[in-house]
């Protein structure tokens, strides 16, 4: 008898394992997912509406290669479509000596790289304090065609780093439905900077997987509250132990990114966030009936 009440002792202690791991990520999804357009049940996470085509610098040219192909690789294990090698770069990783400076040069020179943001919101990542700087260039697009919503232009980032003006004309959506929206928020570029203090015993894996996952999701990678420590988000944040800092992204990191593309991209936040807890609930679910 008593065997039996230990076995549901040590069963119960898995569960509760289990529900505080979706809790985390929950919290995570909610409190740190940037949402575009609207409210929390209105509004959209924004995602990649072209295939990934990493460009990482400020590294050795090896380590540039390792980087990329690992960004490569979650992208792929993360069921995302990834461009050809010799592509036109939309994710962009940079390591910097001082992330204040390199983004004042940036607004005073190639200020386009900054057009999805507002004044206010430019202001709060340069007060931040570091070491991570992180933010998207974004397009409201019709969701029957891919293509941007609206007309007009704007900058862009070339092959050679330079800034140009890419043309677009406008494209109305035919979508009529209460639970798909006629557009989505499509992240056209995304840049992450990191100062060079925070790399001390950092591994190229681990580097490419923070990269990966603050990239391919549009998130506030400044937490007010501590991250999940087994999530690569918890690398850089001094609210998680150092001893605690993960070595790869976890499970977790991977079912978030599944789940945010494999929804339909023209949804509202609410069912994205229910599409990733669901894949995070299922797989968990399944380890703990093969353990």
């Amino acid at each position: 008898m008593a065997t039996k009440d230990a076995n549901k002792e040590s069963e119960d202690i898995v569960v509760i394992g289990q529900q505080t791991k979706v809790e985390q990520l929950q919290n995570l999804i909610t409190n740190q997912f940037k949402i575009s357009g609207g409210g929390k049940q209105t509004g959209q996470y924004a995602r990649f509406a072209a295939p990934i085509c990493p460009s990482v610098g400020g590294f050795s040219d090896k380590q540039k290669l390792e980087i990329e192909n690992r960004i490569r690789e979650v992208a792929l294990l993360a069921e995302l479509p990834i461009a050809a090698k010799k592509c036109r770069p939309n994710l962009f990783v940079a390591v910097v000596a001082d992330g204040v400076e390199e983004i004042a040069m940036l607004r005073k020179k190639r200020g386009g790289v900054f057009s999805s943001l507002t004044h206010s919101q430019r202001d709060k990542m340069v007060l931040s304090g570091g070491p991570v700087y992180s933010w998207k260039s974004s397009q409201r697009m019709a969701s029957d065609s891919g293509t941007d919503a609206r007309a007009g232009s704007y900058s862009v980032v070339g092959d050679d780093g330079n800034l140009g003006v890419m043309s677009f004309g406008g494209q109305r959506s035919h979508v009529k439905s209460k639970i798909k929206k006629t557009t989505f928020t499509g992240i056209s570029y995304s840049y992450l900077l990191i100062e060079s203090r925070a790399l001390t015993g950092v591994s190229p894996t681990q580097l490419a997987d923070y990269a990966s996952v603050a990239s391919l999701i549009d998130i506030d990678v400044n937490f007010d509250t501590a991250p999940p420590a087994s999530s690569i988000l918890s690398l850089f944040s001094d609210l998680v132990d150092d001893q605690s800092k993960p070595q790869n992204l976890s499970n977790g990191d991977l079912l978030m990114l599944r789940g945010l593309y494999k929804v339909p991209a023209n949804v509202k936040a609410s069912l994205q966030r229910s599409a990733m807890l669901h894949a995070i609930e299922q797989s968990l679910a399944s380890d703990e009936k093969a353990d």
